[in-house]
C-alpha cells in the first residue's frame, strides 16, 4: 500500500461508487447470502433517497444478510428508482412510501429492525426518535440534532426506550484516521496533549445554484447563522481518540468567525456584480476557528471553512508526548522510532503494521463505494450493530455531542468569543465508560 493510495484528497472523499457491475454482483451476492443464510437479515428501511440517501442504499444492498423492506421519500419517482434498485439487486420490491411525515407509518412496521435517514437535517431528529419509539434501530446522516431541544430529545428517548441511534459519521472510518486510533491504542504517540482538526473544503459550487440562487447549504449554514456549521466530519476522528464520552469529555469552547466575503464575491464572478444575491449579507463567517477543552486537559483546535478557494485539508493533526501524526502531510514523526531526528516521516511502513483491521479484512470492497470505502465500514457496523444487538460504535452520546458544537459555536462567535459550557449528555457515565475496543472480525 503506497502512501498516495490513502492520503485525503478530494478524490477519495467523494469517491464515486464502483461501476454498476461490480455493484450488482455484490448487491446479488447478498440476497443469496440472506437467502442460504441460516441467520435471520437485518432488515432495514430507508427514509430519504436522494443522491446520499440511494449512494447508500446501493452500499447497504452490498452488505452480506441485509434486506431492504421500505423506502421513503417526499419525491415519488425516487421512492420508485430506489424500490428499482433493490429489485434489480434480486431482492423483493420494498414498500414505497411518499410523504414528509410517511416516516412515521415505518416506524410502526412489524418487519423492520433499523431505519436509516438521509433526509434535510430538520427530519433527522424526527425520523430517529420516531425509530426508537418504533422499536426500531435508528442511524442517521450528520448532524443528528439541532440545538439542546432535539439533542437531548435524541439522548432521552434512546434510554427510555433501550434502543440505540447510531450518527453515521463516515470519516470516522477513513484508513489513515482509523490507523491512527489503532496506534493511540498501542501507546505510540504516548499521552495525549493536543489535536488539530478542520472541515476545510470548498462548497461554494454546491451552496450557489446555475442562476445565483441560494440553495439549502446557503440557507441552512450560511445566511442566517455563524458558527461552526458542520463540525462531525472534522470531530468526529479526534473524539474517538481522545476518548470523549468514555473517560473523558469536552468541558467548553471559545469560538470566533471571520468576515463574511466568500460567497459575495463567488455570486459577483460568476453572475455579475449586480445579482441581488451578490449583495446579501450572509451572517456566517468564512473561516471558524474554535478552541476545545477536555476533562481531563488534552485541547482540540477545530476549523471551518466550506467559503474559501482552497484545496480539501482535514488536518487530523494529533500530538503526543512521544510523536505527533499530520493528515495534511500524511506523515508521522516519533521521537525514538522515526530514523531522522526532527523530520517527518513516510506512514508506509506504521500502516503495514497498524493498519485498523476493518480495513484490513474488508478494505478491497470498501475501497468501491463511495468516500474512499468509508462508507461501507460505517454502514456494515451499523448492520452488524443491529445484527447482534451491541451498542453503536458511535453512540446517541456522540450523536448528540458532535452535533451540538454548531449550537455552541454559534453562542461563543456571538458573544465575543466567551466561553460555552458543554452539556454532559451522559449524566457523568462517561467517567465510568470504557473506550470501544478495536474490533478484529474474524
Amino acid at each position: 500500500m503506497k502512501t498516495t493510495d490513502i492520503q485525503f484528497s478530494r478524490r477519495n472523499f467523494i469517491k464515486a461508487t464502483a461501476g454498476a457491475g461490480i455493484y450488482l454482483a455484490s448487491a446479488k451476492y447478498s440476497a443469496i447470502f440472506a437467502k442460504n443464510n441460516s441467520e435471520p437479515p437485518v432488515r432495514l428501511a430507508f427514509v430519504g433517497v436522494g443522491s446520499r440517501g440511494m449512494s447508500m442504499l446501493e452500499t447497504a444492498l452490498m452488505l452480506e444478510g441485509v434486506e431492504i423492506v421500505a423506502v421513503c421519500d417526499i419525491v415519488a419517482e425516487r421512492v420508485e428508482k430506489a424500490q428499482q434498485l433493490v429489485k434489480s439487486a434480486g431482492q423483493p420490491k420494498p414498500r414505497g412510501f411518499t410523504g414528509k411525515e410517511e416516516y412515521k407509518k415505518i416506524a410502526d412496521l412489524p418487519n423492520v429492525d433499523g431505519i436509516f435517514t438521509a433526509t434535510p437535517w430538520s427530519l433527522h431528529t424526527p425520523v430517529m426518535v420516531a425509530a426508537m419509539k418504533g422499536g426500531k434501530y435508528g442511524g442517521t446522516e450528520m448532524p443528528a440534532c439541532d440545538g439542546y431541544d432535539e439533542a437531548w430529545e435524541l439522548v432521552e428517548t434512546a434510554e427510555k426506550t433501550g434502543m440505540h441511534c447510531m450518527l453515521l459519521e463516515n470519516y470516522a472510518y477513513m484508513r489513515n484516521v482509523m490507523m491512527v486510533l489503532n496506534m493511540v491504542r498501542e501507546g505510540l504517540f504516548g499521552e495525549l496533549n493536543h489535536c488539530e482538526t478542520g472541515y476545510q473544503h470548498d462548497v461554494r459550487y454546491a451552496t450557489i445554484g446555475e442562476k445565483g440562487e441560494l440553495l439549502w447549504r446557503a440557507h441552512e449554514r450560511y445566511l442566517n447563522h455563524t458558527g461552526n456549521r458542520y463540525p462531525t466530519h472534522a470531530i468526529g476522528p479526534v473524539s474517538q481518540w481522545i476518548d470523549i464520552n468514555r473517560g473523558n469529555k469536552f468541558e467548553y469552547l471559545v469560538s470566533m468567525s471571520s468576515r463574511s466575503l466568500g460567497l459575495n464575491h463567488y455570486i459577483a464572478k460568476n453572475h455579475g456584480a449586480d445579482h441581488p444575491n451578490a449583495k446579501l449579507k450572509f451572517k456566517a463567517g468564512d473561516v471558524n476557528c474554535t478552541l476545545l477543552q477536555t476533562a481531563n486537559g488534552i485541547t482540540v483546535t477545530l476549523y471551518y471553512d466550506s467559503l474559501s478557494p482552497r484545496p480539501v485539508d482535514f488536518i487530523y493533526r494529533i500530538q503526543g508526548t512521544k510523536g505527533i501524526y499530520s493528515g495534511t502531510l500524511n506523515k508521522i514523526y516519533l521521537e525514538d522510532e522515526s530514523p531522522v531526528p526532527h523530520e517527518w516521516e513516510e506512514i508506509d511502513r506504521y500502516l503495514q503494521k497498524y493498519d485498523h483491521p476493518l480495513w484490513r479484512k474488508y478494505g478491497d470492497i470498501a475501497t468501491k463505494t463511495g468516500h474512499g470505502g468509508s462508507d461501507y465500514l460505517c454502514m456494515r457496523d451499523f448492520v452488524e450493530a443491529i445484527r447482534n444487538k451491541t451498542e453503536f460504535p458511535i453512540d446517541v452520546y456522540d450523536a448528540a455531542t458532535w452535533s451540538i458544537i454548531t449550537k455552541l459555536t454559534e453562542e461563543s462567535a456571538l458573544n465575543k468569543s466567551r466561553p460555552v459550557d458543554f452539556p454532559d449528555f451522559t449524566r457523568s457515565k462517561w467517567k465510568d465508560r470504557k473506550p470501544m475496543p478495536i474490533v478484529n472480525p474474524l
